[in-house]
C-alpha cells in the first residue's frame, strides 16, 4: 500500500519554493536598471547563493537530524566564536558604521545569521536533553540565560540590536515550549525593559526610533527611508504598478533589494502580490508547526518550533518595519530579500525542518 503523503511537507515545499521564485524576480526587478546589462551582479550572486542554500537543505533533509543536534556544543562554540572574530579589526569588515561581516576572498558572511541557527540546535537539544529537569531555574534556565544573553551582548556589539532583540524572543519561544516555568520565562522582562530603553536613547537607535514616531520631522535623512517606502507601497493600489515599473526603486528607496524589497513588492504588485506573499508565509508557518507538532520526540518538536518562529518573526519584523508598524532594523525578509548569509541559513532550517518531518512520518508508519 503507498505511504501517504504528507500534507505539511508538501506545504512547506511548495510555500518555500514559491517565496524563493517571487524572491528571485523581486531580486531581478530591483536591481536591473535598464542600462543594456539587466541581470546585475546582485542578482547573478543571490542566485549562487541561493543554489548553495538548497543543496545544503537538501543535504540535511536527507540526514537524520539527530546526528546535528549530537553536535550542538561545538556548533554553537563555532558561532560564538564568529561572534567575536568579526568584531576584530582586519577580521571583520565594517560597512555602513557596523562590523557585521567576514571576508573570506571572494565569499563574505554574517556570522549572526549562523548563530540564530547555531543556538536553536543548542537550545533543542539542551532542554530536550533535560526531561522534566527543564522547569529548574539552576540546571536548565540559568544556563540558557548566559548563553543567549552571551550572543546577543556580541552581536548588539556589532552594533545590531534588531538581531538581539529576534533572538532573544525566539530563545523565549523554545523555553516556553519545552515547558519552562512562567515565573522564570517573565523574570527577566523587567530588567529587559530599562535595557532596551537604555539602548534606543543614543545614537543610531535613537535616530530610528525619533524617524518611526514621526519620519517628517528629518525627511530628508533620519525619516527618509520610512516615509519613501510608505510612498511605494501607496502608490501600488490593488494590482500594482506593474512588474519592473517602480520608480521608486531607481530613485527614491535605499536598500531596495533588501531590506525594503517588501515596499517594491506592494509598489510592482500591489495589495495582489501583498496577500500572495502573506498567505505563503502562513502557510509556512502552518507546515512549520504541523511538524514540531508531529515530531517524534522533545528534541526535534523544539528544533522545529524554533526554526519555525524564527522565519516567522523575522518576517513580521521585516514587514513592521516597511510599513513604519516598527522601528528601522536592518533584517532581511525571508527567502526573499537579497542576502547570501540569510538565504544559505534559512534554507539550512527548512532542510532541518523538512528531515523533522521525515522522522515523524517513518515513525508512524513503523
Amino acid at each position: 500500500m503507498p505511504a501517504k503523503t504528507d500534507p505539511a511537507k508538501t506545504v512547506l515545499v511548495a510555500s518555500v519554493a514559491v517565496l524563493l521564485g517571487i524572491g528571485a524576480v523581486m531580486i531581478f526587478s530591483t536591481t536591473a536598471r535598464g542600462d543594456g546589462s539587466l541581470v546585475s551582479s546582485t542578482f547573478v550572486k543571490q542566485m549562487i547563493y541561493v543554489a548553495m542554500g538548497l543543496a545544503a537543505a537538501i543535504a540535511l533533509a536527507r540526514t537524520d537530524y539527530h546526528v546535528i543536534t549530537r553536535h550542538n556544543r561545538v556548533i554553537l562554540v563555532v558561532a560564538l566564536v564568529l561572534l567575536v572574530l568579526v568584531l576584530v579589526p582586519g577580521i571583520g569588515v565594517r560597512i555602513n558604521g557596523a562590523r557585521r561581516w567576514i571576508r573570506v576572498g571572494p565569499i563574505g558572511f554574517q556570522p549572526s545569521e549562523f548563530a540564530k541557527l547555531a543556538l536553536l540546535i543548542w537550545l533543542a537539544a539542551f532542554l530536550a536533553g533535560k526531561g522534566d529537569g527543564v522547569r529548574s531555574f539552576k540546571s536548565a534556565f540559568a544556563p540558557v540565560l548566559v548563553v543567549v544573553a552571551a550572543a546577543c551582548a556580541l552581536i548588539l556589539k556589532e552594533p545590531d540590536i534588531g538581531t538581539s532583540i529576534l533572538l532573544f524572543a525566539v530563545a523565549w519561544i523554545v523555553l516556553f515550549a519545552a515547558g519552562s516555568r512562567l515565573v522564570y520565562l517573565c523574570a527577566p522582562i523587567p530588567a529587559a525593559v530599562p535595557l532596551l530603553f537604555f539602548l534606543v536613547s543614543r545614537g543610531y537607535a535613537k535616530e530610528r526610533i525619533d524617524a518611526w514616531i514621526d519620519p517628517w520631522k528629518d525627511p530628508a535623512q533620519s525619516g527618509y527611508h520610512i516615509i519613501q517606502s510608505l510612498i511605494a507601497i501607496g502608490s501600488g493600489g490593488t494590482w500594482g504598478v506593474g512588474l519592473g515599473a517602480s520608480t521608486q526603486k531607481l530613485f527614491f528607496l535605499p536598500e531596495a533589494s533588501t531590506d525594503f524589497i517588501f515596499a517594491v513588492l506592494a509598489e510592482e504588485l500591489g495589495l495582489v502580490g501583498v496577500t500572495v506573499v502573506l498567505v505563503l508565509y502562513a502557510a509556512f508557518v502552518w507546515a512549520g508547526a504541523s511538524i514540531a507538532r508531529r515530531a517524534p520526540d522533545a528534541e526535534g518538536m523544539l528544533l522545529a518550533s524554533g526554526i519555525t518562529s524564527l522565519i516567522a518573526l523575522q518576517a513580521l519584523i521585516n514587514i513592521g518595519v516597511v510599513t513604519q508598524v516598527l522601528p528601522t532594523k536592518g533584517i532581511p525578509l525571508p527567502f526573499i530579500s537579497a542576502g547570501g548569509s540569510a538565504a544559505v541559513f534559512m534554507l539550512m532550517g527548512v532542510g532541518i525542518l523538512y528531515s523533522i518531518a521525515r522522522s515523524a512520518n517513518a515513525e508512524a508508519a513503523e
